[in-house]
């Protein structure tokens, strides 16, 4: 009897076509180029760029994977016999519904960074069936506890550190007003802020012109502005320099910069809520209440820098308490050096036991196989009348518990 095409996908070297961008200096391009350099390495695949992928005269790729925000999510074409998988994360909560409709309509699987985004998408309508899980993850060879140690242009011995952009999203304005209800200037602490202007989606939105007029503002504590882009090893000794890490963020889809800091041996400080769940508990970080905000919403998000809008029906986030953040800082600052020490050590195990980029690739190829052994493919029909609220009650259900002291 001759092979299906799935057993013939099995014994020959599965072709990845991944859309999307891998040398710009943004997120995403930086998840493609991880990808690309560790599915690479796993046995049984070969991975392609897009274009040459289809290329007349190449074989077509077995998978297409789109993990693209540059433009719209537009229409990507089914390879022959091939599976089609969409990369998508939202911030913000309930996934714009023409996001659903193409997922629902042309894709056999959603990948998501968290199972905060998991459960999203799956109130908004996705098929809890085709969704996966692939988290981020770090490099261990270059984030790791020990190695050289940048030198701050600061005599304060505690630093407090931020990685990412300068946006309300990431609750740079909260920390700020929690940095300065919390310390005076002479207290012996200082906040590093490593900004990155130049990433094209947080074009305009920076909060860069503020934190430096805190920063030369001698009522102030100390604060240290950082606006480059380091590379990973400058990067990891900018972490290695600093005690604490501070993630006050009202919306995100995984926020490495946390999982980095963790990787570094700096516990860090995030809301009890949201993607952090994944890889933060009491044991590697200090975990705060947040506030849950869910409004109910017809309109329109722009996506000014790239020019184009999505139209949404909801948003979902949380808030933290300016009040709840400083008793958190001073805390932090407050805790003896051994418990600190504690928790460096717990978040290193944590990130080298699952969180690493291998760890990332084996779980895609792993997905790709039960691609094929599955045969999804198949575009299923849509939810039944008052079936996206429902599930859209039930994923709020299954996140209440993210919300608290």
């Amino acid at each position: 009897m001759a092979a299906g095409p799935a057993a013939r996908r099995r014994h020959r070297r599965r072709i990845v076509a991944l859309v999307g961008a891998s040398a710009s200096r943004t997120a995403y391009a930086l998840v493609n180029a991880r990808w690309r350099q560790w599915l690479g390495r796993q046995p049984g695949i070969e991975v392609r760029d897009a274009a040459r992928a289809i290329a007349p005269g190449s074989p077509p790729p077995d998978y297409i994977i789109h993990h693209d925000y540059s433009e719209r999510f537009g229409e990507v074409a089914r390879p022959p016999g091939g599976k089609l998988i969409a990369v998508r994360t939202w911030d913000f909560g309930p996934f714009p519904p023409t996001w659903v409709e193409k997922i629902r309509g042309q894709y056999d699987q959603l990948w998501v960074h968290s199972r905060w985004v998991r459960s999203q998408a799956i109130a908004s309508g996705v098929d809890p069936r085709r969704v996966r899980v692939v988290p981020h993850g770090v490099d261990e060879r270059l984030f790791r506890p020990t190695g050289r140690v940048a030198r701050l242009p600061t005599p304060k011995r505690f630093r407090f550190i931020f990685v990412g952009a300068t946006i309300v999203r990431k609750g740079v304005d909260v920390l700020l007003a929690a940095y300065r209800t919390a310390f005076r200037p002479e207290d012996d602490v200082c906040l590093v802020i490593k900004d990155h202007t130049g990433d094209v989606f947080y074009s305009g939105l920076s909060l860069r012109a503020e934190i430096q007029r805190l920063a030369a503002d001698p009522r102030m504590p100390a604060i240290l502005y950082i606006d480059d882009y380091l590379p990973a090893p400058d990067l990891a000794a900018l972490y290695r320099a600093c005690d604490v890490a501070v993630f006050p963020y009202r919306a995100e889809g995984f926020c490495l910069p946390v999982l980095e800091a963790m990787a570094c041996g700096v516990p860090p400080i995030v809301p009890r809520f949201g993607p952090a769940l994944d890889y933060c508990s009491s044991r590697t970080a200090f975990r705060i209440p947040a506030r849950r905000i869910r409004l109910p919403m017809r309109g329109r998000f722009a996506f000014n820098t790239l020019g184009f809008t999505e139209d949404l029906e909801g948003v979902d986030f949380c808030e933290v308490e300016v009040g709840v953040l400083a008793e958190s800082l001073r805390a932090a600052y407050g805790c003896p050096p051994e418990r600190l020490a504690r928790m460096a050590r717990a978040g290193v195990r944590v990130v080298r036991s699952r969180f690493r980029w291998r760890d990332a690739a084996v779980r895609i190829a792993r997905y790709l196989g039960a691609l094929d052994r599955d045969g999804a493919g198949r575009v299923r029909p849509r939810p039944a009348p008052g079936e996206r609220a429902r599930r859209r009650a039930a994923g709020s259900r299954d996140w209440g518990h993210a919300v608290g002291g």
